[in-house]
């Protein structure tokens, strides 16, 4: 919970990236593919669906444009969803360092 705590301003700059990322490929997709994403939840749930790298496959560009919105995006979505682990990461980290210098200390006195 130190973890999350202590860094949440990070995580939450990137929940925004990636709530930001999510509406704007859902904007370009829809825009792009107006045929195969009718409405824009179809098209914000496909975005979704490639952010987070399910890919169900159920609803997917076909054009040429509409591919490379997609290929982009997943490039971009992998980067967004890789954040999360390293900002973790480096968290929990910090606090073994902090720990093992509490222990380093006590075992001094």
């Amino acid at each position: 919970m130190n973890v999350i705590r202590n860094q949440r301003v990070p995580l939450l700059a990137v929940c925004t990236l990636a709530a930001a990322y999510v509406l704007l490929s859902a904007l370009v997709i829809f825009n792009v593919e107006p045929d195969t994403f009718e409405t824009f939840f179809e098209a914000f749930y496909w975005a979704m669906v490639s952010l987070t790298t399910v890919g169900y496959g159920d609803i997917y560009p076909v054009s040429v444009a509409g591919r490379v919105v997609a290929m982009l995006s997943s490039l971009i979505g992998i980067a967004v969803v890789a954040l999360p682990s390293g900002i973790i990461t480096a968290g929990y980290m910090d606090e073994f360092r902090k720990n093992d210098a509490d222990e380093n200390g006590k075992k001094e006195n």
